[in-house]
């Protein structure tokens, strides 16, 4: 089920930020565009906080659990 979830955020990502740059989320998370790339891609996974911190660069409401 993780890989399922995780495979959701990383499509809701690319598909959210849109036209934003990886350089510009870069700067408004503090994650490096290296990382938001692998994160994309599937090669690494978010913690929580980080998760967190995409989603309120894109303004989108990130919520745990039912």
């Amino acid at each position: 089920m993780r890989g399922v979830l995780m495979m959701n955020f990383y499509q809701f990502m690319k598909k959210a930020r849109g036209d934003m740059s990886l350089w510009e989320l870069s700067k408004r998370t503090g994650i490096t565009v290296q990382q938001l790339s692998n994160y994309e891609k599937g090669k690494s996974a978010a913690t929580i906080e980080k998760a967190a911190a995409i989603c309120r660069a894109l303004n989108v409401t990130f919520t745990i659990g039912s």
